[in-house]
């Protein structure tokens, strides 16, 4: 479920229909889903029993179902708990450990804010100094609500309709500050790194996004891109590689991976428990694999997750990432159906 106009709870957008039912007890909903689930013995003792109900239902291949209740009797907290989705015995229920304000939507926390690309950045048209505006064309004092502000460009042949595109998140950065109607705060829109090996010479539409509040420049810049900029911005690798796998594929490889890595990230006690013992780094992984029921390369990536990546609460980077590469698969473009930036 995407939906900028759903209040939130974390980073989930939520179906304002759900906030008003009734609910039952936690113990019933997991019976009424079908759920076999293990609740972690260290889950918070004052969490509601009761008002339980699905807040975001869970969709195919690994996204995220929501659980949630009431922490306030106004509605405006909600305690949220998510089943793991493992396999090969009960699933984890992992119960966020605070309780998540209940947010405006992120239409209503974007209000009045744009994206423009300043006069500077039009005469240099420089892939490295892609500098953004983000302005307050409101009418009244746009007010942070805990959101960062980062900014990343995504490059797209001209002539092309559609193409992949990936961002990297440094947590804690990128925090704004007020502004006035007509101020603006100038920043850098950054091209993933990863984003420069199905690149080719020749021009290229540059979009500017912010994926927190969903912003996007509403126009786009041309920039030429040289074999020479291109090459010196791929990583070199050691020894030959293989040929560049086709863009939708690499997009359709690291959904998996992610998804894999958030199916980790909710059974990470369980986890934790069943690798403490164990002898060296190929026996954690063959467990991981057992527990998951996943393939090595999606074991590997649990394993490695960093702890700060492991964070359900918001920004949930994990999910984030998963949306923005659900989105570019979703809608069929040139390239085998990736979908389009903008």
């Amino acid at each position: 479920m995407r939906d900028d106009t759903a209040p939130q709870l974390g980073q989930h957008d939520i179906d304002r229909a759900t906030l008003s039912e009734r609910g039952t007890s936690l113990a019933a909903l997991l019976a009424e889903l079908g759920l076999d689930v293990v609740v972690p013995p260290d889950a918070p003792p004052d969490a509601p029993p009761d008002g339980w109900r699905v807040l975001t239902p869970g969709e195919p291949e690994g996204a995220s179902m929501l659980l949630g209740t009431p922490a306030r009797d106004d509605g405006s907290a909600w305690r949220v708990a998510q089943p793991s989705g493992a396999t090969g015995g009960p699933a984890q229920l992992n119960v966020h450990p605070d309780i998540l304000p209940l947010r405006p939507s992120v239409a209503e926390r974007r209000a009045g804010l744009v994206l423009r690309w300043p006069t500077v950045t039009r005469d240099l048209l420089d892939v490295d100094a892609l500098a953004v505006d983000i302005v307050n064309e409101g009418a009244e004092r746009w007010m942070p609500s805990g959101d960062g502000l980062p900014a990343f460009a995504a490059l797209v042949p001209v002539g092309s309709e559609s193409a992949p595109y990936f961002f990297g998140f440094t947590v804690g950065s990128d925090l704004p500050v007020p502004l006035d109607p007509g101020e603006y705060r100038r920043t850098l829109a950054r091209v993933d790194a990863s984003s420069w090996e199905r690149l080719h010479p020749g021009p290229h539409r540059v979009t500017a996004f912010s994926p927190f509040l969903r912003l996007t420049s509403p126009e786009t810049l041309t920039i030429h891109l040289t074999a020479e900029v291109i090459a010196a911005h791929r990583r070199q690798p050691a020894h030959s590689v293989p040929e560049p796998q086709r863009p939708r594929e690499l997009a359709e490889e690291r959904l998996r991976i992610v998804r894999a890595m958030r199916v980790g990230r909710d059974a990470f006690p369980r986890l934790a428990d069943a690798i403490r013992d164990l002898r060296d780094d190929e026996r954690a992984l063959s467990r991981i694999q057992d527990i998951l029921g996943c393939a090595y390369d999606e074991a590997q990536a649990v394993y490695n997750l960093q702890l700060r990546r492991a964070r359900v609460g918001y920004p949930d980077v994990l999910a984030l990432e998963i949306e923005a590469l659900e989105q570019e698969l979703a809608t069929p473009g040139d390239d085998e159906g990736a979908a389009p930036v903008e």
